[in-house]
């Protein structure tokens, strides 16, 4: 397989390319080409004239070669090409979860689907779909061996609950994976963690949400609301674009409409959704340096040591049940705007009266706080200066594989420790 291709390999590229803009290598045009060529075969249609290339920003893209009107549908994806655990349990795979693993997630019937048709590889079906899949991700459950309890809780935390979910998907599915290895002479010996990794990773950053259309689906709480769609992973996220994308069950194609168009030979950018850096960097390996959704989390733990240290300890057991009781600790963060209304709430609370009544009071009238303010300061200085300590890591691991990562991690790190800097004055 090819393994200059997706997000992985357009990040590293664009630091080698310092021109605004420039074609693929022979390389990817080839896979490209191949990859086009056969979703006509399906049906696949181009909507609108777009064109890979490799942008300065952001790496490998589509550049739009004609102009895109607000409301225009940028692409459209035959149903034919749309990867969705209900048609993989329609397949040879559907007795093996039926026996195995009846209770498999969407997630983990399209990763086993991706493990089996990688190892069929030039036999498979999907072929020059899995031509254009990266090699490698830079999100945390690929890189499992990176020492990521030495970096700062806001990433080690996520980092390390996304690595063990991995880990027990793949243990789930042992059974499962070890009757399809019996059964199959081609997946003798081939279906083991690495690749589940490879394939987990590989839908985690590029499945797209979608109705499972089951009879039974139990709404909200269905696992089957997801799909791969081959060529949509070349599009590239940007926050302030607005889209709207979902499946046409008239047309019985997934359909991205733009709603804010873009000139001519500029580069055609989705919406991944309003998350914050770290969503961004744990689920999709980059961050986005103007992120107006990204903020710094605090904790309770962070939080009660800051108060701890300030020696605010009268009555701060039930203080902070109280907090959690109310729910205020779920928007406890920092941004370029400064603290949160309810991380003030929270640090007003922890440094007022013993009473539930003053408490209620702050609650509930922030614009009428009566905490008092030197007490709030020293706690907020306190509390502020426990988090960008927590940033003052040095870890290099000098190993090329993590050398992207760590990067990334780094880029986090400045963002978020000017947020705080600019916060304490």
């Amino acid at each position: 397989m090819t393994n200059n291709s997706g997000r992985t390999y357009r990040k590293r590229r664009r630091k080698l390319n310092p021109s605004c803009n420039a074609n693929l290598n022979i390389h990817d045009q080839k896979y490209f080409n191949l990859l086009c060529q056969w979703m006509g075969t399906k049906g696949f249609k181009p909507l609108k004239r777009l064109c890979p290339m490799i942008f300065k920003e952001s790496g490998r893209g589509l550049m739009a070669k004609e102009r895109i009107s607000r409301g225009d549908v940028i692409v459209a994806i035959p149903e034919k090409l749309l990867i969705t655990p209900v048609k993989v349990l329609s397949l040879y795979l559907g007795d093996y979860f039926e026996k195995y693993c009846p209770d498999a997630s969407g997630h983990e019937i399209l990763s086993v689907f991706l493990m089996c048709e990688r190892v069929k590889f030039h036999s498979s079906e999907w072929y020059p779909y899995l031509c254009s899949l990266p090699e490698s991700y830079d999100i945390p459950a690929f890189h499992d061996g990176y020492p990521f309890s030495k970096l700062p809780i806001n990433i080690s935390s996520l980092a390390t609950k996304q690595i063990e979910s991995v880990k027990t998907a793949y243990e789930k599915l042992n059974l499962l994976l070890k009757h399809l290895e019996q059964s199959h002479p081609t997946f003798h010996s081939t279906l083991n963690f690495s690749l589940y990794k490879w394939a987990w990773c590989t839908v985690n950053t590029r499945c797209v949400h979608m109705d499972c259309f089951r009879e039974n689906c139990p709404g909200k709480f269905c696992t089957f609301h997801l799909a791969l769609a081959p060529y949509l992973d070349l599009l590239n996220h940007n926050c302030e674009v607005q889209v709207v994308a979902g499946y046409n069950s008239e047309r019985r194609q997934y359909e991205i409409r733009s709603l804010c168009g873009f000139k001519k030979y500029s580069q055609v950018f989705i919406n991944y959704g309003p998350h914050n850096n770290y969503t961004l960097l744990i689920e999709y390996g980059f961050i986005v340096n103007q992120n107006h959704n990204h903020s710094v989390t605090f904790s309770s733990v962070e939080i009660l040591d800051a108060c701890k240290q300030c020696h605010f300890i009268s009555s701060v057991s039930e203080k902070l049940k109280f907090i959690l009781s109310n729910d205020i600790l779920s928007n406890a963060v920092c941004s370029h705007d400064g603290l949160s209304w309810n991380l003030v709430v929270i640090l007003r609370i922890l440094t007022s009266e013993n009473q539930l009544k003053d408490w209620k009071s702050i609650l509930h009238d922030g614009s009428k706080l009566s905490a008092d303010e030197l007490n709030y300061e020293k706690l907020k200085k306190k509390l502020l200066s426990i988090k960008i300590n927590d940033y003052n890591f040095v870890y290099d691991t000098n190993s090329v594989e993590y050398s992207y990562l760590e990067k990334i991690i780094e880029e986090l790190s400045s963002i978020d420790k000017l947020i705080l800097i600019k916060a304490l004055k």
